[in-house]
């Protein structure tokens, strides 16, 4: 049988001694420091789990707010997210991770705290805003502390890792949460304390890891990298990263930005689906997302990762008809239609997020690599700004039917980047593998491609202190 071209061709090492995958292999190679964000990660992930579903509906049915304003509460976040994601980003790369990190959970306790007490719109927006600056930190800082906790060559399959053991957590808060609410204005506030909680336990947690490690130097003490001033605009000259971008905005708008919003939102106001129902389909794509993890992870680093990629863009497409489907029936019909589509759901979600943050921390060095972080946030932080915004004013008009059908199709075009992205990095530079190879893979596709000299930010790193 010939050998498929997505298969990376096995060296005489990997033959003598593979790697294992599982997850208890991962976790016993992964240096202390990585542990400790792994838990305060699990903590995180239980908290944003409990209240998950429930937003759009506590607004609009509990807090009798304007269904517009409780979907556009999640644009708010969204926007407040995006304008600080670039200021974080450039302060990772500058000062100490132990002060930068704690405040960001403190001001998430804020935020989500305050959703208890929203019974007027304007606390609401309120709200949103502060969460939305809070999350604007979270997604740069915490992937740029795991690709320093972790070696390069375990960056792909630790991504994977983390992304299971985090929608696990979410999974088991998303749990609780349909197990305690009963459609009373005091079990969704006990919801929203529970997730300030957790935020909190997280900054304490954060503190006390990364102080007592005293590796974190700040780098505003000196010993910057020769070379150019590390920018934004650095990291921008790199097609490849911009094509990163690219994939992970697209995935945003029609799957992320989307499914907080949407999928209740329709199914809602179709009176297809309870509140209940709606928790029970998050709750399988979690665990579908988490069993999924032993399928792909021994695959990280045989299959390309742009197959992945394409892969996805296809099942979303699947899903979204399934929604469509589930929205037009009622009953048991509907919530077995939902509950099917939270499979391929969450089969893409696997392929996506974890793939792409390894491919973006392989191809970048540390200089800059909490901007190229913050600019991988504000990927997702960007199509999330249009995807509640588009359920906010679509959800009216024909019921959602039009929007949801319109993401089906939507998916598609994801499948544009990854092609492109497939071109420039070739064969080997699009199979995971050691950080600093991977850099030089997708240098030499640079200049191949180009005719010129890589763009620095994907020149060799230096090593990360740990």
């Amino acid at each position: 049988m010939s050998e498929s071209p997505d298969i990376a061709p096995r060296s005489a090492e990997a033959d003598a001694a593979p790697p294992q995958n599982n997850v208890l292999a991962v976790l016993r190679r992964l240096p202390g420091r990585a542990r400790i964000l792994i838990l305060a990660d699990v903590v995180n992930a239980f908290g944003i789990g409990v209240v998950m579903p429930f937003l759009v509906i506590y607004l609009s049915e509990v807090r009798d707010i304007n269904i517009r304003i409780a979907a556009g509460a999640l644009a708010v976040s969204a926007v407040a997210a995006f304008a600080s994601g670039l200021a974080w980003g450039a302060m990772l790369d500058r000062y100490r991770h132990r002060v930068i990190m704690p405040t960001v959970m403190v001001l998430a306790a804020v935020g989500t705290g305050l959703y208890a007490f929203a019974d007027r719109p304007w606390i609401a927006i309120t709200a949103a805003l502060v969460v939305g600056l809070a999350q604007g930190g979270i997604g740069p800082v915490i992937r740029t502390m795991f690709a320093t906790a972790v070696p390069a060559n375990e960056r792909t399959v630790f991504f994977g890792l983390q992304f299971g053991i985090f929608n696990g957590a979410v999974g088991l808060g998303v749990l609780l949460g349909g197990t305690l609410v009963n459609g009373t204005l005091e079990r969704y506030q006990m919801l929203y304390i529970i997730d300030g909680i957790t935020f909190l336990f997280m900054a304490v947690v954060l503190v006390l890891a990364t102080s007592d490690s005293g590796k974190e130097k700040g780098k505003d003490e000196g010993g910057e990298d020769e070379g150019p001033k590390p920018s934004y605009r650095t990291v921008l000259r790199t097609p490849v990263v911009m094509l990163i971008i690219a994939t992970m905005s697209l995935a945003a708008v029609f799957y992320y930005g989307l499914f907080e919003s949407v999928l209740p939102g329709y199914l809602t106001i179709n009176d297809a689906v309870s509140a209940r129902g709606v928790s029970g389909a998050f709750v399988i794509n979690v665990v579908v997302v988490v069993l999924a993890q032993f399928v792909v992870m021994p695959r990280l680093g045989k299959v390309r990762r742009t197959t992945w990629l394409t892969a996805a863009g296809l099942l979303w497409g699947v899903s979204w008809i399934l929604v469509l489907l589930a929205g037009r029936t009622d009953g048991a019909t509907a919530l077995v239609l939902l509950f099917v589509s939270s499979v391929p759901f969450a089969a893409a979600e696997v392929m996506v997020t974890p793939v792409l943050a390894a491919l973006l921390n392989d191809v970048v060095d540390d200089r800059v690599r909490g901007r190229a972080n913050a600019l991988f946030a504000f990927a997702i932080t960007g199509g999330s700004i249009i995807g509640p915004a588009m359920a906010a004013a679509m959800l009216p008009v024909g019921k959602g039917v039009p929007l949801v059908a319109g993401l089906a199709v939507g998916c598609l075009l994801m499948l544009i980047p990854t092609v492109a992205l497939r071109k420039r990095l070739g064969s080997e530079g699009d199979t995971p593998r050691d950080g600093d190879e991977a850099k030089a893979k997708a240098e030499a596709a640079e200049a191949e491609s180009t005719g010129a000299e890589p763009a620095e930010p994907v020149a060799p790193a230096r090593t990360a202190s740990t």
